[in-house]
């Protein structure tokens, strides 16, 4: 009895020993940044709602299609979520250390003993069958185990933010990726239009020609200018379709399901602004890969405290209970049960530093792990801030580009009919038209370009998870 209380004090005081060293996890401090963010658009700094699914503020049928089918079936996305099985996977792993491990063993032989060793100088043949139960139990005096575990949650966390980026990336990427498609067909369009327009001037200028009324170079000249705006249609034909194998490929589709789905020819989509895009602190709180490099941070710096409780000693409890007869009646196994109880411990002398080395080289990977976090900070605040200035760049890009294709159409109508009239050069009609296409050309680029960066913004201020 009083060796019973003896083990049961020892026990109780390594456990709130235990309790006492219980790792407490270190959560980094981010690097200082700004209240709110200097290229704020007009509607400011105003809390942004969660926009889950921010890409259905363009309103298009087909896009909400596109992004469905990636998030269901993308590649990249399935392998992190796969990721997050396995860190999951070891996590339990590294929890079960915590608890005590029972095994049952069982065995048979069969064994002929010779004459000079039987106790009846003859040669004897038994039968011998053994079943133990084993368990054992560290005793995490030092926090160890718990130390693990903690980097196992933080692991876990970290590669739960990863899948969340890489969402993030994917809905981004489908996006802007269909926005260039339809930016691809309004050029399409537009060229094509201009080529026409070309084709006919070249007509007009041929019967002119014939009538005697112009010479031969402004023939060539009309006929030069129809064929190089041609001549840009599969270049552009060609971007479109390679936008449309890449959404192929996110969308872990064949680009034959990707066409169909594409093939009525559509206008770039209308954006719908959310009110307002919060602030930096917002944003570190949003970001998945803000939060999963903060995980491993967390996850670094307990692998530190692992490393430094592999510096002191190890206690573990161990107990055997098992039976080893010849034969199944039950006074032969109860006169052959046996058993073991007994603690042990062990503690570190001498290494060579190598325990110590272990240390400081957990210790230089937490530093990097809070080096980057802080750099994912800074890089994460810096994206927001460009993508703020794309969108009101381009905002003010499409509308200078709008009244200048407006001011090239009504030029080219002026120009167009004074020279059918003989009022004007054919060289300025030629001109006239070249204006207008580049006019065009240049707006539909900026319009395409202005709704991307909107996408961007949304991809920066990590919606979409």
């Amino acid at each position: 009895m009083i060796r019973f209380r003896l083990l049961a004090a020892a026990l109780g005081s390594a456990i709130l020993l235990a309790a006492c060293a219980a790792p407490k996890a270190v959560k980094p401090t981010p690097p200082p940044v700004a209240e709110s963010y200097a290229n704020l658009p007009s509607a400011g700094n105003a809390a942004i709602p969660d926009l889950g699914d921010w890409w259905q503020r363009f309103d298009d049928p087909v896009l909400n299609q596109l992004v469905q089918a990636a998030l269901a079936e993308n590649l990249d996305l399935k392998t992190a979520v796969s990721r997050i099985d396995a860190a999951r996977a070891l996590r339990t792993a590294t929890a079960a250390e915590r608890r005590p491990q029972v095994d049952l063993n069982a065995g048979a032989t069969r064994q002929r003993y010779p004459a000079a060793q039987s106790w009846t100088f003859e040669p004897v043949t038994a039968n011998v069958y053994g079943v133990n139960a084993s368990a054992s139990w560290e005793l995490d005096v030092f926090g160890r185990i718990r130390r693990n575990v903690a980097a196992a949650d933080a692991d876990l966390a970290a590669t739960q933010d990863d899948a969340r980026a890489v969402r993030v990336a994917v809905v981004g990427e489908v996006v802007q990726t269909y926005l260039a498609v339809r930016g691809l067909e309004r050029r399409l369009d537009l060229v094509g239009t201009n080529a026409h327009n070309q084709a006919e001037t070249e007509t007009f200028t041929r019967q002119m020609f014939d009538a005697g009324e112009v010479p031969l170079a402004d023939v060539d000249r009309a006929q030069t200018q129809r064929e190089a705006t041609a001549a840009e249609l599969p270049a552009l034909a060609l971007q479109r379709q390679s936008a449309l194998d890449r959404l192929s490929i996110l969308t872990a589709a064949t680009p034959q399901q990707v066409y169909a789905q594409l093939k009525p020819v559509a206008k770039l989509p209308a954006w719908a602004p959310p009110a307002g895009v919060g602030t930096p602190a917002d944003l570190l709180r949003r970001r998945p890969d803000v939060r999963a490099a903060e995980a491993r941070v967390i996850a670094a710096y307990a692998r530190v405290g692992v490393a430094e409780a592999e510096l002191k000693p190890h206690l573990r409890l161990a107990g055997v209970l098992g039976a080893a007869v010849n034969g199944f009646s039950g006074a032969s196994f109860a006169r052959s049960i046996a058993w073991m109880a007994g603690a042990g411990a062990s503690t570190p002398l001498f290494d060579g530093k190598r325990r110590r080395s272990v240390v400081a080289l957990r210790r230089a990977e937490a530093e990097q792990a809070l080096y980057a976090y802080r750099a994912t900070v800074l890089a994460a605040v810096a994206e927001v801030e460009t993508a703020l200035a794309a969108t009101e760049r381009h905002r003010v890009r499409v509308e200078g580009l709008a009244r200048a294709a407006a001011s090239a159409r009504s030029a080219y109508g002026q120009i167009d009919q004074s020279w059918r009239s003989g009022e004007s050069a054919f060289i300025d009609t030629l001109q006239v038209q070249s204006t207008l296409l580049e006019a065009e050309d240049q707006l539909a680029q900026a319009q395409t370009l202005a709704l991307q960066s909107q996408a961007s913004l949304m991809t920066a201020l990590g919606q979409g998870q």
